[in-house]
């Protein structure tokens, strides 16, 4: 278990690094991720970028069993992004893109 909290950790340094290098800051960010079609776990999406002035676009797949939700918010830095990936990490099934 701690090998994979080591790799999580290496993994969110190098791409804290590609953010900076490839991102002005700050500035508007956006979030592509592909969730379960429940109302719950779409709720707790919405409640981790509740407090920001984000603006949500989602659209359901075909059969209507998963939704893409792209969320475009105001970040003042590499590190808020990383925040906020590690706490919608903690969603289970939830795909970030």
């Amino acid at each position: 278990m701690e090998n994979d909290e080591q790799n999580t950790e290496v993994f969110y340094a190098r791409f804290k690094e590609q953010l900076d290098k490839e991102h002005n800051f700050p500035g508007n960010y956006m979030f592509k991720f592909i969730i379960l079609t429940e109302s719950k776990k779409i709720a707790q999406l919405h409640k981790i970028f509740d407090h920001s002035s984000a603006s949500f676009s989602m659209k359901e797949s075909k059969n209507g069993k998963y939704t893409s939700v792209t969320i475009t918010v105001y970040v003042t830095d590499s590190t808020s992004v990383v925040e906020y990936y590690k706490e919608v990490s903690t969603i289970e099934g939830v795909v970030m893109l």
